[in-house]
């Protein structure tokens, strides 16, 4: 019964954190989105479906609440959760899944924001790709931490990642 709760649980806490409490306490370019490294933790564990699934949701609550184009954080969290799940099948017997998966999928969002901001602002921004090349280790270190942490809560099973 946890193992069916906890996500959905996990996801509202994290998007009250993304949404409410961290936006008034800081506003450090450091800082990330926590709400998304849960999704692609949860992606790497239970699989692409349900990544893609938990996904959608805190895509759509971010993008209900906070001043985005409608559909963006869907999108990205979406395909981020889908991503971690296509990551943990294709490399289910390394270790390193967390730190591979969230280098590449992350710095991929990163340059896709980037570049969104680039278009979207009336000003180049020097030091845009520095901040978010700053922030890929600590999105790589999240996603480590919090695949190791929901390993032990999920315990999700693993013989859906055997070869057949």
């Amino acid at each position: 019964m946890i193992r069916r709760i906890l996500p959905f649980a996990l996801i509202a806490a994290f998007f009250l954190l993304d949404s409410a409490v961290l936006p008034a306490l800081t506003n450090a370019w450091f800082l990330p989105v926590f709400g998304m490294a849960l999704v692609h933790c949860l992606g790497l564990l239970l699989g692409r479906a349900r990544g893609l699934l938990y996904g959608m949701i805190m895509g759509l609550l971010m993008d209900i609440t906070v001043s985005t184009p409608l559909g963006l954080m869907t999108l990205i969290d979406a395909l981020l959760g889908y991503a971690g799940g296509w990551f943990g099948r294709m490399l289910w017997r390394t270790k390193l899944a967390p730190l591979i998966s969230g280098a590449v999928c992350f710095a991929l969002y990163e340059f896709v924001m980037d570049v969104y901001v680039i278009f979207m602002a009336t000003q180049y921004d020097s030091g845009l790709f520095l901040r978010s090349l700053a922030r890929v280790p600590i999105y790589m270190a999240l996603v480590w931490v919090g695949e190791l942490t929901l390993d032990k809560l999920l315990k999700p099973n693993r013989s859906r990642f055997a070869p057949r």
